[in-house]
């Protein structure tokens, strides 16, 4: 298999398993934190601060799962969301700005990540519009949880890539000493 179709084909089964295993971790920690009944007693205006610092936690977790995956694209050619894969590899073509090319992972990273918040609200605002046994605040909460949720598992991605970054490393051994074309000053 050509190399170019390898990390491809990396890069695609990773975003697969990425996304199912992110979407199954968040939906599960909302769940569990809404029938737990931890915070049954939160009115709907303490509800949107909760969601709101629950998003801004999720962001800190999104940024370590960006230059996470930046490692990994930069060492590998291989990313675990396939949007960043494309946008790194379209603008490296175009470019051979290393800025450029980091910006575009980022960007395809991230957008791909807002694009997999839509069924999360859809389907918590869905539920409170159609059914009395969910309220708006249990719908919030939901939403908080499941952030609170992605944010461990971006966290948790992160540091498994680059634990598995620094072991191919050190598999790879030490890289070679840059020749000099100076002449030897004998010493």
């Amino acid at each position: 298999m050509a190399p170019i179709v390898r990390r491809w084909a990396v890069s695609l089964v990773a975003t697969a398993l990425s996304t199912y295993a992110l979407d199954a971790g968040a939906t599960a920690a909302g769940v569990l934190l809404v029938a737990s009944g931890l915070l049954d007693g939160l009115d709907h205006r303490q509800a949107v601060a909760f969601l709101v610092t629950t998003n801004v936690i999720w962001a800190l977790g999104l940024r370590a799962g960006v230059r996470a995956n930046w490692a990994l694209l930069a060492a590998t050619g291989t990313s675990t969301n396939v949007l960043s894969k494309a946008a790194h590899d379209l603008t490296r073509r175009r470019t051979t700005s290393v800025r450029a090319a980091r910006l575009a992972a980022a960007c395809g990273y991230l957008g791909m990540e807002l694009v997999k918040e839509v069924p999360y609200y859809g389907g918590a605002f869905g539920a409170a519009l159609l059914t009395d046994s969910v309220s708006s605040t249990a719908a919030l909460v939901f939403l908080g949880g499941a952030n609170l949720g992605a944010a461990a598992y971006e966290g948790g991605l992160a540091r498994l890539t680059g634990l598995l970054l620094r072991r191919r490393r050190k598999a790879l051994g030490p890289a070679p000493a840059e020749v000099s074309t100076a002449p030897d000053r004998g010493g």
